[in-house]
């Protein structure tokens, strides 16, 4: 049997180059070679129109030259003790709220622990882990 020569492939993880040998790799291989653990983050392909499919973590992926993947992390959350997931880790306060069952009207949404509850249009970072509860407005509904 005659040796292959090795493919060099130039890929890109969240932006940052990785020259790689091997065509074909699992989800979770590319995920490690980025430094980050396939437990906690999944793998996105990014496509030309700028959508991301994700990718199971044990799906073999045919790699091509300048392929461009995406690595997120699957936020665990909770409102008012109810549990979410997100991979968006930016959202408006009133997107939260809507996510919840509440009106944006009626309702303020705040971080455990915070002195003041975002204004409704406020993009609020989700940290994995996050509590956030909600607050009728006094008064009711304006």
């Amino acid at each position: 049997m005659t040796p292959t020569t090795p493919v060099r492939l130039k890929i890109f993880i969240n932006d940052k180059a990785y020259d790689v040998n091997d065509s074909d790799q699992t989800a979770a291989a590319l995920l490690r070679l980025a430094g980050r653990d396939p437990k906690f983050f999944d793998l996105f392909l990014l496509k030309k129109n700028g959508v991301e499919e994700k990718i199971k973590d044990s799906q073999i992926i045919n790699l091509k030259d300048d392929e461009r993947f995406r690595s997120r992390q699957n936020l665990r959350f909770t409102i008012d003790g109810e549990p979410f997931r997100t991979y968006d880790e930016d959202q408006t306060a009133a997107d939260l709220l809507r996510l919840a069952g509440m009106d944006p009207a009626g309702y303020d949404l705040a971080r455990v622990g915070a002195p003041l509850s975002f204004p409704d249009q406020e993009l609020v970072t989700i940290v994995d882990g996050d509590e956030f509860v909600t607050a009728k407005h006094v008064g009711g509904v304006a």
